[in-house]
């Protein structure tokens, strides 16, 4: 029961979290995004290994929030706008896909591969953005959000796993679903 209870959290909040999310106003997620940037990627920034950026759009939107921000690098510094003329690459998701991406309980890949992460755009530049954010350690992210976002990341695994049918074993020595 606990489990179908988490399944169905897990498969919710989203949908609940859409329209109160919606609410907030763009100053604020702003503020708030290019703080968390800032603060989760001071080593890479500082490195100048966003330096990439400089003039290019990344879009980023979690498909089932509707939420989206473009995000560049300008003057060392990540910024995020509401709007751009032209992003060069786009990447998308729903934010349960995108949770377990940055907890590193999914691979990027494998979620390009079952058309869950969508990349659009530019593919060099979607590279670069992507082979960064695979090497970058979450170790150095601060405890008051690694492991909060290790949890939520272990939630929606778990609840994922629940969800998958297992085969079952039939007389003939077949599998069904």
């Amino acid at each position: 029961m606990f489990q179908q209870l988490q399944r169905r959290l897990v498969e919710q909040a989203p949908r609940f979290l859409r329209h109160p999310l919606k609410l907030v106003p763009f100053n604020l997620q702003k503020q708030l995004m290019e703080g968390l940037l800032a603060r989760v990627f001071k080593e890479a920034i500082a490195d100048g290994d966003f330096e990439f950026l400089a003039g290019k759009w990344l879009k980023v939107k979690v498909t089932d929030l509707a939420l989206c921000w473009y995000i560049s690098e300008q003057n060392g510094q990540l910024v995020v706008a509401r709007e751009c003329a032209k992003a060069d690459v786009c990447f998308s998701g729903t934010a349960n896909d995108l949770i377990l991406i940055a907890g590193r309980k999914e691979d990027p890949d494998s979620l390009f591969f079952q058309r869950k992460l969508k990349i659009e755009g530019d593919t060099e530049l979607g590279l670069e953005v992507k082979n960064l954010m695979d090497s970058l350690d979450l170790d150095g992210l601060p405890s008051l959000m690694k492991y909060p976002l290790m949890d939520l990341a272990g939630l929606i695994e778990q609840a994922r796993a629940h969800s998958v049918p297992t085969a079952v074993a039939t007389t003939s020595g077949r599998s069904i679903s």
